[in-house]
């Protein structure tokens, strides 16, 4: 039998993964956050090329994209 990990060996799904209901705006903030990144060097892009309105809701862009 699988020997189960314990809920503080797991790392949080939550500050790996940006809510669908997030703004383009705040989900370009944040990876430029955790990955260490300078400010404006992220841009999310619609499948035409165009940058994504930063009002956008993630969710949206990622069925864009089909994902």
């Amino acid at each position: 039998m699988a020997k189960v990990k314990k809920n503080s060996e797991r790392p949080a799904l939550r500050k790996n993964v940006i809510r669908r209901d997030a703004t383009i705006d705040r989900a370009e903030r944040e990876i430029e956050r955790v990955m260490g990144l300078p400010s404006g060097c992220i841009r999310l892009v619609l499948p035409s090329g165009r940058k994504a309105r930063t009002d956008k809701l993630v969710g949206p862009l990622l069925s864009d994209w089909g994902v």
